[in-house]
């Protein structure tokens, strides 16, 4: 029979897993044709000129590098997908997932808290306290590849592995 506590370590996994699979269905909307992510940047930036708390200044420089930012973005997306559904790297997906939230709300803060929100950004808020609760929780000693590295062996730099990847889970 489980503990209690690999109960809640099972279940920290289980949400570690499905915020994959959200940025898995996000990385969707970036490789679709369809969604002409690429193409439509630049536009969509700019125009969260109005609704970012800091005004249009970020959006702007945002807008003029879209190239840059577009790549950031999707890399970033591509790496919490892979990272949170496999379970490697967890804590550091945590924070890059943690500054990502915090950029997307601060940037569509007036339309995210307006109702009804005009982005999809509505959601960030929660994500925030998965973010804190999956790092705190000690998320990915069930079903990830960070387990699986300490089970092992292969762990270098333990005191490093520990920071980017999970607590090491109970012998």
């Amino acid at each position: 029979m489980a503990l209690p506590e690999d109960r809640a370590y099972r279940a920290l996994d289980l949400l570690r897993i499905l915020m994959g699979l959200i940025w898995a269905a996000n990385l969707l909307f970036i490789i679709l044709p369809a969604a002409d992510y690429w193409g439509s940047f630049a536009g969509v930036a700019a125009g969260f000129g109005p609704s970012s708390l800091s005004g249009p200044g970020i959006a702007t420089f945002v807008s003029a590098n879209s190239v840059i930012f577009a790549w950031m973005i999707a890399v970033a997306t591509g790496y919490l997908a892979l990272a949170f559904t496999l379970g490697f790297t967890t804590r550091l997906a945590c924070i890059v997932g943690f500054l990502a939230s915090v950029a997307f709300l601060v940037t569509q803060w007036n339309t995210t808290f307006a109702f009804p929100g005009g982005t999809d950004v509505g959601a960030h808020p929660v994500y925030l306290v998965v973010y804190v609760a999956l790092f705190a929780g000690g998320a990915g000693r069930y079903w990830s590849v960070d387990s699986w590295i300490w089970r092992t062996g292969r762990a270098r730099f333990a005191a490093f592995a520990r920071w980017i990847a999970t607590p090491r889970p109970k012998a």
